[in-house]
């Protein structure tokens, strides 16, 4: 009993699954598509493409540009504060006097063991 069931309820959804097909098919040998769609996304392309950037991206412009010019004057901060710094004089150390006794001509121990003397 399960069985023939089974069967006749196979039976129906081929017969469904056909049916579909063939309505499919009558349509798509009918019915030609229509050109106005086409024609009306083409020009939606077009003028999206004329229109330029979004609000997204230019919103995104305004944030890089605004973070160049916070840069730039974040620089200009900073190198006004080093040239403070480094304009400031610092004291020339005094002359050395000048010697007295003259240097020997020629060293008489190595270099080496001069400087730890």
């Amino acid at each position: 009993m399960v069985a023939e069931r089974t069967r006749l309820a196979r039976e129906q959804q081929k017969k469904v699954a056909e049916a579909y097909l063939a309505e499919n098919k009558a349509k798509g040998a009918t019915a030609a598509p229509e050109p106005a769609p086409q024609k009306a996304k083409a020009q939606r392309a077009a003028e999206k493409k004329n229109s330029g950037l979004t609000t997204t991206q230019w919103l995104a412009v305004g944030s890089i540009v605004v973070s160049l010019v916070g840069i730039y004057y974040k620089r200009e901060e900073l190198k006004g504060m080093a040239k403070a710094a480094f304009d400031k004089k610092t004291p020339e150390p005094a002359p050395e006097p000048a010697r007295v006794e003259p240097e020997p001509s020629r060293a008489t121990q190595p270099k080496g063991l001069k400087k730890i003397i």
